[in-house]
Protein backbone atom coordinates (compact mmCIF):
# COMPACT_ATOMS: atom_id res chain seq x y z
CA UNK A 1 0.00 0.00 0.00
CA UNK A 2 1.12 3.81 -0.68
CA UNK A 3 2.64 4.83 2.38
CA UNK A 4 2.13 8.65 2.85
CA UNK A 5 5.66 9.61 4.82
CA UNK A 6 4.47 13.18 5.69
CA UNK A 7 2.81 14.54 8.62
CA UNK A 8 0.64 11.19 8.40
CA UNK A 9 1.13 7.32 7.30
CA UNK A 10 -0.55 4.74 5.88
CA UNK A 11 0.46 0.85 6.45
CA UNK A 12 -1.73 -1.80 6.09
CA UNK A 13 -1.24 -4.98 8.32
CA UNK A 14 -3.66 -7.34 6.26
CA UNK A 15 -7.39 -6.25 6.20
CA UNK A 16 -6.26 -3.38 9.38
CA UNK A 17 -5.02 0.28 7.83
CA UNK A 18 -2.95 1.39 10.46
CA UNK A 19 -3.02 5.24 10.20
CA UNK A 20 -0.11 7.28 12.37
CA UNK A 21 -0.40 11.06 12.87
CA UNK A 22 3.52 11.49 12.18
CA UNK A 23 4.57 15.60 13.64
CA UNK A 24 6.54 14.38 16.82
CA UNK A 25 8.67 17.32 16.95
CA UNK A 26 5.04 19.16 17.50
CA UNK A 27 3.37 16.70 19.52
CA UNK A 28 1.25 15.72 16.82
CA UNK A 29 -0.32 18.97 16.54
CA UNK A 30 -3.19 19.12 14.26
CA UNK A 31 -2.26 21.67 11.41
CA UNK A 32 -3.60 21.97 7.96
CA UNK A 33 -1.50 19.60 6.26
CA UNK A 34 -2.37 17.25 8.63
CA UNK A 35 -6.02 17.58 8.19
CA UNK A 36 -5.63 17.49 4.43
CA UNK A 37 -3.67 14.16 4.56
CA UNK A 38 -5.75 12.45 6.58
CA UNK A 39 -8.95 13.23 4.76
CA UNK A 40 -7.33 11.92 1.63
CA UNK A 41 -6.22 8.53 3.74
CA UNK A 42 -9.91 8.26 5.04
CA UNK A 43 -11.18 8.03 1.67
CA UNK A 44 -8.56 5.82 0.23
CA UNK A 45 -10.17 2.83 3.45
CA UNK A 46 -13.37 4.28 2.76
CA UNK A 47 -13.03 3.25 -0.85
CA UNK A 48 -10.14 0.48 -0.46
CA UNK A 49 -12.15 -2.96 -0.75
CA UNK A 50 -9.09 -4.62 1.40
CA UNK A 51 -9.63 -2.71 4.05
CA UNK A 52 -12.13 -3.65 6.79
CA UNK A 53 -11.20 -1.43 9.52
CA UNK A 54 -8.48 0.82 10.77
CA UNK A 55 -6.67 2.30 13.68
CA UNK A 56 -5.44 5.88 14.87
CA UNK A 57 -2.48 6.06 16.70
CA UNK A 58 0.12 8.80 17.04
CA UNK A 59 3.80 9.18 16.51
CA UNK A 60 6.29 10.27 19.07
CA UNK A 61 5.57 10.98 23.11
CA UNK A 62 1.66 11.30 22.57
CA UNK A 63 -1.31 11.28 20.53
CA UNK A 64 -2.18 14.22 19.48
CA UNK A 65 -1.84 17.86 21.45
CA UNK A 66 -4.63 19.12 19.77
CA UNK A 67 -4.67 22.36 16.90
CA UNK A 68 -1.17 23.67 16.16
CA UNK A 69 -2.02 27.21 17.47
CA UNK A 70 1.31 29.14 15.54
CA UNK A 71 -1.17 28.60 12.53
CA UNK A 72 -3.91 30.96 13.93
CA UNK A 73 -3.98 34.42 11.83
CA UNK A 74 -1.61 33.34 9.51
CA UNK A 75 -2.39 32.55 5.41
CA UNK A 76 -5.30 31.19 4.16
CA UNK A 77 -7.51 33.70 6.16
CA UNK A 78 -10.05 32.84 8.45
CA UNK A 79 -13.11 32.51 5.47
CA UNK A 80 -10.64 30.56 2.79
CA UNK A 81 -10.11 27.94 5.96
CA UNK A 82 -13.46 27.81 6.89
CA UNK A 83 -14.39 27.11 3.01
CA UNK A 84 -11.83 23.95 2.64
CA UNK A 85 -13.36 22.33 5.98
CA UNK A 86 -16.66 22.69 4.52
CA UNK A 87 -15.30 21.22 1.44
CA UNK A 88 -13.13 18.40 3.34
CA UNK A 89 -15.21 17.83 6.45
CA UNK A 90 -12.96 15.82 8.06
CA UNK A 91 -13.90 15.22 11.09
CA UNK A 92 -17.98 14.11 9.65
CA UNK A 93 -15.61 11.81 7.40
CA UNK A 94 -14.62 10.09 10.22
CA UNK A 95 -17.92 10.00 12.17
CA UNK A 96 -19.79 8.43 9.07
CA UNK A 97 -17.12 6.06 8.44
CA UNK A 98 -18.54 2.75 7.81
CA UNK A 99 -15.80 0.52 8.40
CA UNK A 100 -15.27 0.10 12.30
CA UNK A 101 -12.33 2.57 13.36
CA UNK A 102 -10.29 2.05 16.79
CA UNK A 103 -7.84 4.87 18.18
CA UNK A 104 -4.64 4.02 20.29
CA UNK A 105 -3.75 6.64 22.41
CA UNK A 106 -0.73 7.60 24.95
CA UNK A 107 0.99 10.25 26.23
CA UNK A 108 -1.82 12.93 25.73
CA UNK A 109 -4.77 13.33 23.72
CA UNK A 110 -6.22 16.81 24.22
CA UNK A 111 -8.81 19.36 22.41
CA UNK A 112 -8.89 17.94 18.91
CA UNK A 113 -7.04 15.23 19.11
CA UNK A 114 -9.17 14.02 21.79
CA UNK A 115 -12.47 14.52 19.51
CA UNK A 116 -10.96 12.68 16.93
CA UNK A 117 -10.86 9.81 19.51
CA UNK A 118 -14.37 10.18 20.51
CA UNK A 119 -15.67 9.88 16.93
CA UNK A 120 -13.94 6.27 16.81
CA UNK A 121 -16.09 3.72 17.67
CA UNK A 122 -13.18 2.16 20.41
CA UNK A 123 -10.76 4.08 22.42
CA UNK A 124 -8.05 2.39 23.67
CA UNK A 125 -4.99 4.18 25.62
CA UNK A 126 -1.78 2.99 27.46
CA UNK A 127 -1.96 3.70 31.93
CA UNK A 128 -1.46 7.35 32.44
CA UNK A 129 -2.50 8.95 29.25
CA UNK A 130 -3.99 12.61 29.63
CA UNK A 131 -6.97 13.60 28.49
CA UNK A 132 -8.57 16.58 27.67
CA UNK A 133 -10.87 19.61 26.34
CA UNK A 134 -9.15 23.00 27.07
CA UNK A 135 -11.06 24.88 24.47
CA UNK A 136 -13.50 26.74 27.46
CA UNK A 137 -10.99 28.02 29.56
CA UNK A 138 -9.27 29.55 26.59
CA UNK A 139 -12.33 31.40 25.40
CA UNK A 140 -13.45 28.94 22.32
CA UNK A 141 -15.52 26.15 21.87
CA UNK A 142 -14.36 22.64 20.60
CA UNK A 143 -14.60 22.19 17.57
CA UNK A 144 -14.52 18.60 16.07
CA UNK A 145 -17.28 17.62 17.21
CA UNK A 146 -16.66 17.12 20.72
CA UNK A 147 -19.64 18.91 22.33
CA UNK A 148 -21.79 16.25 20.97
CA UNK A 149 -19.88 12.89 21.00
CA UNK A 150 -19.03 13.48 24.70
CA UNK A 151 -22.03 13.22 26.36
CA UNK A 152 -22.75 9.94 23.66
CA UNK A 153 -19.79 8.24 25.45
CA UNK A 154 -20.71 9.33 29.23
CA UNK A 155 -23.01 10.95 31.53
CA UNK A 156 -24.57 14.26 30.37
CA UNK A 157 -23.40 15.79 33.98
CA UNK A 158 -19.61 14.47 33.61
CA UNK A 159 -19.77 15.63 29.70
CA UNK A 160 -20.61 19.41 31.48
CA UNK A 161 -18.11 19.18 33.67
CA UNK A 162 -15.58 17.83 31.64
CA UNK A 163 -16.17 20.16 28.83
CA UNK A 164 -16.31 23.59 30.57
CA UNK A 165 -14.24 22.41 33.31
CA UNK A 166 -11.23 22.10 30.67
CA UNK A 167 -9.42 19.86 33.57
CA UNK A 168 -6.84 17.17 32.73
CA UNK A 169 -7.71 13.75 33.33
CA UNK A 170 -5.95 10.81 33.31
CA UNK A 171 -6.50 7.68 30.70
CA UNK A 172 -7.96 5.53 34.20
CA UNK A 173 -10.53 8.17 34.75
CA UNK A 174 -11.60 8.15 31.42
CA UNK A 175 -12.31 4.35 31.66
CA UNK A 176 -13.92 4.81 34.91
CA UNK A 177 -16.85 7.41 32.90
CA UNK A 178 -16.96 5.22 30.11
CA UNK A 179 -15.04 7.31 27.92
CA UNK A 180 -11.87 4.86 27.59
CA UNK A 181 -12.79 1.50 26.09
CA UNK A 182 -9.73 -0.18 27.60
CA UNK A 183 -6.63 0.74 29.23
CA UNK A 184 -4.03 -1.03 27.46
CA UNK A 185 0.38 -1.69 28.67
CA UNK A 186 2.06 1.29 26.12
CA UNK A 187 4.22 -1.49 24.61
CA UNK A 188 1.36 -3.61 23.51
CA UNK A 189 -1.14 -0.65 22.81
CA UNK A 190 -0.87 -0.31 19.21
CA UNK A 191 -0.43 -4.61 18.08
CA UNK A 192 -3.84 -5.39 20.44
CA UNK A 193 -5.75 -2.22 18.76
CA UNK A 194 -4.81 -3.68 15.26
CA UNK A 195 -5.55 -7.56 16.77
CA UNK A 196 -8.43 -6.08 18.30
CA UNK A 197 -9.64 -4.60 14.92
CA UNK A 198 -8.96 -7.80 13.09
CA UNK A 199 -10.94 -9.53 15.45
CA UNK A 200 -14.07 -7.74 15.17
CA UNK A 201 -14.29 -7.98 11.35
CA UNK A 202 -12.38 -11.61 10.93
CA UNK A 203 -15.81 -13.46 10.65
CA UNK A 204 -17.76 -11.01 8.34
CA UNK A 205 -16.99 -7.50 7.76
CA UNK A 206 -20.11 -6.72 6.31
CA UNK A 207 -21.80 -7.89 8.97
CA UNK A 208 -19.38 -5.37 10.92
CA UNK A 209 -20.11 -2.94 8.90
CA UNK A 210 -24.08 -3.57 9.70
CA UNK A 211 -24.20 -3.40 13.18
CA UNK A 212 -21.49 -0.63 13.48
CA UNK A 213 -24.40 1.02 11.37
CA UNK A 214 -27.54 0.05 13.43
CA UNK A 215 -25.76 1.13 16.63
CA UNK A 216 -24.57 4.57 16.02
CA UNK A 217 -27.44 5.68 13.51
CA UNK A 218 -29.65 4.29 15.99
CA UNK A 219 -28.79 6.83 18.40
CA UNK A 220 -30.87 9.51 16.76
CA UNK A 221 -33.87 7.22 16.25
CA UNK A 222 -36.70 5.80 18.67
CA UNK A 223 -36.67 2.48 19.84
CA UNK A 224 -39.43 1.78 17.54
CA UNK A 225 -37.57 3.21 14.50
CA UNK A 226 -34.32 1.55 15.88
CA UNK A 227 -35.68 -1.68 15.46
CA UNK A 228 -37.56 -1.14 12.25
CA UNK A 229 -34.88 -0.67 10.75
CA UNK A 230 -32.78 -3.24 12.15
CA UNK A 231 -35.47 -5.36 10.60
CA UNK A 232 -34.96 -3.82 6.84
CA UNK A 233 -30.82 -4.59 6.85
CA UNK A 234 -31.27 -8.05 8.57
CA UNK A 235 -33.66 -8.92 5.68
CA UNK A 236 -31.38 -7.30 3.30
CA UNK A 237 -28.49 -9.05 4.31
CA UNK A 238 -29.84 -12.83 4.59
CA UNK A 239 -31.31 -12.56 1.30
CA UNK A 240 -27.88 -11.53 0.13
CA UNK A 241 -26.42 -15.22 1.43
CA UNK A 242 -29.19 -16.94 -0.43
Amino acid sequence: MESYDSVVRLEKEGPIALITLNRPDRLNAFNVAMRDQLYEIIMVIRDDPTIEAAVLCGAGKGFCSGADLTEFGTYPPVLKKRQVRLQRDLWEEIRRMTKPIAAALHGFSVGSGLEMAMLCDFRFAAPGTKLALPEAQLGMIPAAGGTQSLPRLVHQGLAMDFALGGQRITAEEGYRMKMISRIVPRDELIQFTVDYMRKVVEHNANSSRVIKSLVTNGLDMSLAEGLAREKVLIAHTWNKHK
